[in-house]
């Protein structure tokens, strides 16, 4: 509760104060990976060059009134875990009250409250899965939204899920797999680029298992999904109050030596609406992930994945400055790069590089030119870990967006020091 009042306070200052605070209540505290009950709290101090991602091109008074574009930022937490072993059945909660506090943009104040929950159910050695659901607060991403008349905008996200899962070994490494899940997702204001939705799936398909621990699997799910706070579609821009999804998967799980393994998915998405077939869009999608540890102190990951997702503009929605554009989902193809060097038992370095291709695709209106964006993300991270149940982390990271419509694009830069207890 300490963190959660400092960081209430506008002062900067005074989240430095729980920085050296957090140590000298080490001597109270322990921790233990084993306990039933463990509780974390957290304080991090962090500097943004450009809070709402806007492009150069942008004055910031017209926008916030002010000719800043950067904040300090305080974000403190505290946590509680759970987990329980009864007979077969396990029991997981995790929870977290997080309270986010703007120096300069204060109106984006707001403390988010999460959790996870699940039941590891067995009814047989052969008959078991998992029972879970989830709650997450956050403000929506300003990458999303730069270029548009909500860019400033304070928009929390609240997403929340509930999923079955069952998995019935038949012989040898056989088992069928399958589930039904509901995921919602909802913004305290109107976006008109992922509006509110519900999705309801049912899910199943077959996996086989290998003695070496890798495993191969296929599936397939339909989802059935709505738009739940429009009654009616709007024609004029030809959004919709329902969709259906189907999408096809094999997953790879292979552990090739003791220091390298493989996670690979293919895929294909086919999501069509109702009433407009003007939004509706297919194709691949993916990953590949190659984790290697070459020493006993360095691992490297590096893995490329392609996403469909919703993405539903009209040209009414751009700022009257910036090129228009139209669009129904987004294609995203990722690159990164993510090595670990473990200095020392106490001390890792951590880096990772994104490159990001996004094309905006599905137009319903005809215009000269399609959006496509490119992104650069670099990130530095130096972990430190004195005592078993405190750690610390400096991070600095740079993004750089470049799009090729105008006013799109953004540069921001971003430092902070995050101070963790465990007890």
């Amino acid at each position: 509760m300490l963190l959660l009042n400092l960081s209430r306070c506008n002062r900067p200052w005074l989240a430095i104060a729980a920085f050296i605070l957090l140590p000298l209540t080490v001597q109270y505290a322990s921790a233990d990976a084993g306990d039933t009950f463990n509780v974390t709290a957290s304080s991090m101090l962090m500097y943004d060059s450009n809070v709402f991602r806007l492009s150069p091109l942008v004055n910031p008074v017209t926008l916030l009134g002010q000719p800043s574009r950067s904040d300090q930022i305080v974000t403190s937490s505290v946590a509680l875990s759970v987990n329980k072993l009864y007979s077969m059945q396990r029991f997981e909660f995790n929870g977290s009250i997080v309270d986010n506090r703007y120096n300069t943009f204060d109106f984006l104040n707001f403390i988010g409250k999460n959790y996870t929950a699940a039941w590891h159910w067995y009814l047989t050695p052969y008959l078991h899965g998992k029972l879970s659901s989830g709650h997450r607060e956050v403000l929506n991403n300003f990458a999303d939204l730069t270029g548009f008349a909500n860019s400033t905008n304070r928009n929390l996200r609240t997403d929340d899920n509930i999923r079955f899962d069952g998995v019935f070994e038949i012989n040898g490494g056989w088992r069928i797999i399958g589930g039904i899940s509901q995921d919602t997702r909802k913004n305290s204001r109107l976006t008109v680029q992922d509006f509110d939705n519900r999705v309801r799936s049912v899910e199943g398909g077959i996996r086989y298992d290998f003695p070496s621990g890798s495993s191969l699997t296929y599936k397939v799910r339909s989802g059935l999904g709505e738009f739940f706070k429009r009654p009616q579609p709007l024609s004029s821009e030809l959004f919709d109050t329902r969709f259906d999804e189907l999408e096809h998967e094999v997953r790879l799980a292979w552990f090739i030596t003791g220091k390298t393994s493989i996670d690979a998915r293919a895929g294909h998405l086919e999501r069509n609406h109702a009433h407009f077939p003007q939004r509706d869009f297919s194709g691949f999608v993916g990953n590949f992930n190659l984790n290697w540890a070459p020493t006993a102190k360095t691992r490297i990951s590096m893995s490329w994945a392609r996403e469909l997702s919703n993405f539903q503009t009209a040209s009414a929605f751009q700022l009257s400055q910036f090129q228009r554009f139209s669009s129904s989902y987004i294609a995203t193809n990722r690159f990164s790069l993510s090595p670990v060097w473990q200095i020392t038992d106490k001390t890792a370095l951590r880096m990772r590089y994104d490159f990001i291709v996004r094309d905006f695709l599905g137009a319903v209106i005809s215009l000269p030119a399609d959006r496509s964006d490119t992104m650069h993300s670099g990130l530095i991270a130096l972990d430190w870990k004195p005592l078993n149940m405190l750690s610390m982390s400096a991070v600095f990271q740079r993004d750089h967006r470049s799009s090729s419509l105008t006013g799109f694009d953004f540069d921001s830069t971003a430092g902070s020091v995050t101070a963790r207890l465990s007890f």
